[in-house]
């Protein structure tokens, strides 16, 4: 049987030979073509499709003709092999430039975040420490998100001991001030606390700081009772605080250096002396000139009066407002008594005014108050004559008897009223601060013309007559 195979193959063995190698050939060219499909190679964000047979992202990249460096980041592992590859991406590296409080070192790196950065240059991160990207604080632990190069800088964490009435503490911080660490570590400071480092001082150094809490001070003035929070040791220190400093003669209980009592509470008293000055006035003259230079019923001062003046100088002294005591300085006689001189005017000026669309040329005029008469009285007594002689009627105006004396003759005119004549005396015309005045009027005009009393303006109209009293009666 054996020897049958044997003689069909050996004249075909020429023939199969070259077959089988042409089957392998063929069946290699099949797997390289099933190998062949397309790759997408992200190189810091660019997208770049690429048809390889490649099993590796070194293979990928070297077929897209993309170089990478050590240092840059490929996804995934460059020759790790990976069967249906997609996607190579590839994140280049950047110059890191890490600074401490010690040295600063230049790291070419692809990687985002800060923490694994300085795990790579062998930089302790405590967890106080703090972390900042060009400049500003950031997360260690979240990427970077910034492109090309930056400053990683580590600000270790300072210590800072905190000390109360009550206990001692240290804490560590990378915060920049005081306020800041205080603020960090949850420490709550009032308005009043003390604090021996100003709050805005800078942690450049491990530091000691000590903190009074401030504390309820009732303070008593008088009646008033007044509440404060300080944090001072002094009497004095914590009426400062509560703004009420001692001032000049003001006392305090305890006094003002000695210590803050324990129960908080200061007795003010408000101290004050005052210088006063007692006068006694003694009267002084008044001389009265006629005055050609001052217009008619108007009054010039020549020279003012002075009165005497004997002074007393007391020094008086009070607490809480009260007076304690009293004293008498000095007596003396600050001036002398001083005549004043009153000028009454006499010049004459002649003057125009417009009344109810008529113009009236006058040189004086008064206010005066006005009541009327007629010839016959209510008993029906009847005068129909004036001291001057002419009849009682409108026109014929009455004064007082010295003013008549004074004035008789002497055309006026009486707002509301109109021109008159002062023709008559009138006994009853005394007693107001003004001069007083009767209108007179005829029988038959009286219920029909008179006006109700009141104050009124006299004008004297010119001509103006040859001697004008400088004073009216």
């Amino acid at each position: 049987m054996l020897n049958s195979i044997k003689s069909y193959l050996a004249p075909r063995k020429k023939i199969f030979l070259p077959a089988a190698v042409a089957a392998i050939l063929i069946g290699i060219a099949l797997i390289w073509l099933s190998l062949q499909h397309t790759v997408t190679v992200v190189v810091d964000g660019n997208r770049q499709p690429v048809r390889t047979g490649a099993l590796t992202p070194a293979g990928v990249l070297r077929a897209a003709g993309v170089e990478v460096a050590a240092a840059d980041r490929v996804k995934p592992e460059r020759n790790r092999f990976v069967w249906n590859l997609t996607a190579v991406t590839v994140e280049s590296a950047r110059d890191v430039v890490i600074k401490t409080p010690e040295y600063e070192l230049v790291i070419p790196s692809a990687e985002r975040i800060p923490a694994n950065l300085l795990l790579a240059a062998e930089i302790v991160l405590y967890p106080e420490d703090e972390v900042r990207v060009n400049g500003a604080r950031v997360d260690p632990n979240q990427p970077v998100e910034l492109e090309g190069s930056f400053v990683l800088q580590v600000v270790p964490a300072i210590p800072l001991t905190l000390v109360t009435d009550e206990d001692s503490r240290v804490i560590y911080t990378s915060q920049p001030t005081v306020g800041a660490a205080l603020e960090a570590a949850g420490v709550v400071l009032g308005p009043q606390d003390w604090v021996s480092a100003g709050l805005e001082t800078a942690m450049v150094a491990p530091l000691t700081i000590t903190i009074r809490p401030a504390r309820v001070i009732t303070v008593q003035r008088g009646e008033e009772m007044i509440t404060g929070l300080s944090a001072a040791l002094t009497v004095g220190e914590a009426l400062k605080d509560i703004g009420m400093p001692l001032q000049n003669l003001d006392s305090s209980e305890p006094e003002e250096s000695a210590a803050l009592p324990e129960d908080g509470v200061i007795r003010v008293v408000r101290g004050l002396e005052e210088l006063t000055i007692m006068t006694d006035e003694t009267a002084y003259e008044t001389e009265w000139r006629e005055d050609p230079s001052t217009p008619l019923d108007q009054t010039a001062v020549i020279q003012p009066g002075q009165p005497g003046i004997y002074a007393t100088r007391e020094r008086v002294h009070y607490e809480d407002g009260e007076e304690v005591w009293r004293i008498s300085e000095d007596t003396w006689q600050a001036s002398v008594p001083q005549k004043a001189v009153v000028g009454y005017g006499s010049k004459v000026v002649v003057q125009t005014t417009t009344i109810g669309g008529e113009t009236i040329e006058y040189f004086r005029k008064l206010t005066v108050y006005t009541t009327s008469y007629k010839p016959c009285d209510y008993a029906g007594n009847c005068y129909y004559g004036t001291s001057s002689g002419i009849p009682v009627e409108k026109g014929v105006i009455a004064v007082g008897y010295y003013l008549y004396l004074a004035l008789q003759g002497q055309r006026v005119y009486v707002t509301d009223y109109g021109y008159g004549v002062i023709a008559d005396v009138c006994g009853g015309c005394v007693g107001m601060s003004v001069p007083w005045i009767d209108l007179g009027y005829s029988e038959d005009q009286y219920d029909a013309l008179h006006l109700s009393n009141g104050y009124r303006v006299m004008y004297f109209l010119t001509p103006v007559p040859a001697y004008v009293p400088a004073l009216l009666p």
